[in-house]
């Protein structure tokens, strides 16, 4: 066997592996992240139970973007087809004024789902809000490994546009 042979082979095991380990790996991850906004729950609802006022605070792309369903509430939806972000839609599934909201995002025709909630409570100088996701890349090889990091990055990325919200609520 050549030498040439023998690395490609080592190569391909090597590869062959690396899909396995990836197989085995859960590819599904969780973030969570808790902040207390400065207003009441009141005037955080409704950035929260319409896909208008998400866009004010939760970036979402651009092209091919359309609002469907009802304007707030159960229902409203958000749906992309976009060249970076591919084509999804998030969609509000539970709606309890000033108590929280839960909702669904689904890539790719599902083949990407994240479940999330928005917690309400009134809070001393304002309210606490616990923003809670759980992803599922579904059986994926390389996407297990990417799993294993989703939660933290997940997270900040929440932190980061919570600010956002902050700055509209104290406006």
């Amino acid at each position: 066997m050549s030498l040439g042979a023998k690395v490609f082979g080592g190569v391909s095991a090597a590869f062959i592996l690396f899909l396995l380990g990836g197989l085995l790996l859960p590819g599904t991850w969780k973030a969570e992240t808790v902040t207390i906004l400065p207003a009441p729950p009141s005037a955080v609802f409704p950035y929260l139970n319409g896909m208008e006022g998400w866009v004010q605070w939760n970036p979402m792309p651009e092209s091919g973007s359309e609002i469907q369903g009802p304007p707030e509430g159960v229902g409203a939806t958000l749906s992309w087809d976009d060249a970076q972000y591919g084509k999804g839609e998030a969609r509000i599934l539970a709606s309890e004024e000033d108590g929280g909201i839960e909702y669904e995002v689904l890539i790719e025709g599902g083949s990407l789902r994240i479940q999330g909630s928005f917690l309400l409570a009134p809070e001393e100088g304002g309210t606490r809000l616990q923003w809670v996701e759980t992803g599922d890349f579904g059986w994926n090889p390389l996407l297990g490994y990417a799993a294993r990091g989703m939660g933290e990055s997940q997270a900040e990325a929440m932190r980061w546009k919570l600010e956002t919200l902050r700055a509209l609520l104290e406006k």
